[in-house]
């Protein structure tokens, strides 16, 4: 199957690496044997108006997209809800303070708010104490009515939910409905492993069958059913070995967080005589206090630093919130088809299913990619979204990539994995001064995704030093992609 391919790389500026060879960036990408089979799209352009391409392959195909998506979600974030957007989460009471009692039920209602922690519920609990609050006569209510649809997205694999990157979506989290879960060897062989969680919490139990061993392979294995709060692990692990961690979803969030937080007001001295139940905040509540959220600037830049799925799925579900009254995938798709109508990207290059990328089900177009990066620069936010994709060699998921290579510090972009799926888009600043947009999907490789990944950074950073290419040296050719 024959695809097109525009090369800008001759006549009056040749590219750096063109004096010693004829093969193009793209050309060499494409025959590297790693890539053999798999599915290439890329589109490069100058950030110029109107803009150059300078090497498009593929640019109008569907891929799956992985984690960026939330390239998508963060720009129809920060867009719809502005970028010192900022979420407060209320607790609230349909009763009465007599004396150092509070008689009537406490509600802790999600609005949403995907950064909040234990330290901001203990803020919470102290301006309960604050009050002369020693008691509650009643239950502590956790409300996630404000999405529509919880737990897990549309797309996503049975077999990662037990995973902290999978963690369960509700209109309310805490510390990304997960727990970092550490096992360390015994100080003896053929003892069972340290276990230990943190933040520590009795909500899950743990079946360990981890056994220390002074030599073979040393492998272990966990799993938590979707349902249970029970973590089971079995396998080996070295004497003297060091700590080994993983992060956990936690199931059932809202009791979870109810849990929490009645555990929390105890550590302050309120003891709550009622349960912790999920429901409604009646009409006759009233705010008893709140706790803010930092700026959405600053939430979407932990979002895409980590490529954190929670807070993409929470921030796609709060747009529709905000915009629809119904905090649902399917009404946040709506709103994002228009936006992509107003925006001039065409709403059938974009097919998403979940705001984080980890559903199979999503494609995109790498044209649409590059629509949105260059659409990003002309909006007041561009600065919050720019600095909030990782920066090849520094920091985030390119921290480790890049490194000695001169796209170090230059290339500003969000990646993305899922198994056979790995993605690069973003904005590369190259050596005289001129800046370009890129994005680059790769499909249905079979070779170990470092060996992919690398091949698609030597693509990126061939083009950091070269010579801005005249729009009157594109050269269109044909390349096989096979």
């Amino acid at each position: 199957m024959r695809k097109r391919v525009l090369l800008a790389w001759l006549v009056l500026f040749a590219f750096c690496f063109a004096v010693t060879s004829q093969t193009s960036p793209l050309e060499e990408l494409l025959s590297d044997p790693v890539m053999r089979g798999a599915w290439v799209g890329v589109l490069v352009q100058t950030s110029d108006t109107p803009p150059q391409i300078l090497f498009a392959l593929n640019e109008d195909k569907r891929f799956m997209p992985a984690s960026n998506t939330k390239l998508f979600t963060t720009a129809l974030a920060l867009e719809k809800l502005g970028q010192d957007f900022t979420f407060f989460t209320p607790l609230l009471t349909d009763g009465r303070i007599e004396g150092e009692c509070l008689n009537g039920n406490l509600y802790l209602k999600g609005v949403g708010d995907p950064s909040l922690t234990r330290e901001r519920l203990r803020d919470l609990a102290k301006a309960l104490t604050a009050k002369g609050i020693k008691s509650v006569n009643g239950d502590i209510v956790v409300d996630v009515s404000a999405f529509s649809d919880n737990r897990w997205g549309t797309g996503w694999s049975w077999d990662y939910l037990h995973y902290g990157y999978a963690a369960e979506v509700w209109a309310i989290a805490l510390d990304r409905n997960s727990v970092t879960l550490q096992v360390s060897p015994a100080t003896k062989e053929e003892q069972p492993a340290q276990i230990t969680l943190a933040p520590a919490t009795d909500w899950l139990t743990i079946d360990n069958r981890i056994v220390t061993v002074k030599s073979g392979e040393p492998q272990w294995s966990i799993w938590r059913d979707h349902w249970e709060r029970v973590i089971h692990l079995w396998g080996r692990i070295l004497l003297g070995a060091s700590i080994e961690s993983v992060r956990v979803s936690v199931p059932s969030v809202p009791h979870y967080v109810g849990e929490s937080f009645r555990s929390i007001l105890e550590e302050t001295g309120v003891t709550v005589e009622g349960s912790v139940k999920v429901g409604q905040v009646p009409s006759n509540a009233s705010v008893i206090a709140e706790t803010q959220s930092p700026p959405l600037r600053e939430i979407v830049r932990w979002l895409n630093k980590v490529s954190d799925n929670l807070y993409a799925e929470m921030l796609l579900r709060a747009v529709a919130l905000k915009e629809r009254g119904q905090g649902s995938v399917s009404a946040a798709m709506q709103v994002l088809r228009q936006q992509l109508v107003d925006w001039g990207i065409d709403p059938d290059d974009v097919q998403l299913f979940d705001g984080s990328g980890l559903s199979r089900l999503n494609t995109v177009t790498p044209r649409a990619i590059v629509k949105l990066l260059q659409i990003a620069r002309t909006r007041p936010w561009f600065d919050a979204f720019k600095e909030s994709l990782p920066i090849a060699g520094k920091d985030g998921t390119l921290r480790t990539r890049f490194r000695n290579t001169p796209a170090e510090g230059r290339v500003f972009a969000k990646t993305g994995y899922i198994g056979s799926v790995v993605a690069l888009s973003g904005y590369i600043q190259r050596a005289n001064g001129s800046e370009l947009v890129f994005s680059i999907l790769v499909n249905h490789y079979n070779a170990p995704t470092r060996q992919v990944q690398a091949c698609v950074d030597k693509f990126v950073a061939s083009l950091v030093e070269c010579a801005k290419v005249s729009a009157t040296s594109s050269l269109t050719s044909s390349v096989s992609n096979n």
